[in-house]
């Protein structure tokens, strides 16, 4: 599914894909700077696979995606994957494709509007994500938003000359820094049912 465009602070917004963003992709992902903790990439990057994946990406009814536009640019993408709506949890990632950028907020911006989108609107009990622990920037975008460390993954994979280590964090709508949002939402209180069997450091 396209992400519907949802508004943020200092010039940052989710927008829904188009395919010619989708074109973008490639170019973005394989600077050294921008691409830096993705991990192994491996496909053809061609404008034809770029026109697939968006079609897939349009059609499919366990992820949601979005384009991060900056001052009205699209600068990265964000999403919500392999949903399992019976669980209502989620895997979320984020790529900021313009390195030029890094340092402004652009990224806790989108992971806050992101986060906030899967408590109200798709009801989520839970996301999660893995983070390159190296990553620190991507790491604090996440833990701005209530991202708990809830494991380690060592040597997770080999990149640039070395091994990385994966944080692996999670969130749940309580731990949502927002206070009238848990006001308005049905979500169990840490420590209540099964929630705090899960619940990050």
């Amino acid at each position: 599914m396209l992400g519907p465009r949802l508004e943020g602070r200092n010039g940052v917004a989710l927008v829904p894909p188009t395919l010619e963003h989708f074109r973008l992709h490639p170019a973005w992902e394989v600077q050294p700077e921008a691409s830096r903790f993705m991990g192994p990439r491996f496909g053809e990057l061609t404008p034809e696979k770029q026109e697939k994946r968006f079609k897939e990406t349009a059609d499919g009814q366990t992820q949601i995606q979005w384009t991060i536009a900056y001052e009205g640019e699209p600068v990265g993408f964000t999403g919500i994957f392999h949903i399992d709506w019976v669980r209502r949890d989620g895997e979320t990632g984020l790529f900021i494709g313009r390195h030029d950028l890094y340092g402004r907020g652009i990224a806790s911006e989108a992971v806050r509007l992101r986060t906030s989108f899967a408590w109200r609107e798709l009801r989520l009990r839970r996301v999660h994500n893995w983070v390159a622990l190296a990553n620190r920037g991507s790491r604090r975008a996440n833990e701005k938003v209530g991202y708990r460390r809830m494991g380690l993954l060592p040597r997770s994979y080999f990149r640039s000359g070395e091994w990385y280590d994966e944080w692996l964090g999670e969130a749940f709508a309580n731990t949502f820094p927002t206070d009238d949002l848990t006001a308005r939402l049905d979500v169990p209180q840490r420590g209540s049912g099964d929630e705090s069997q899960h619940a990050g450091e």
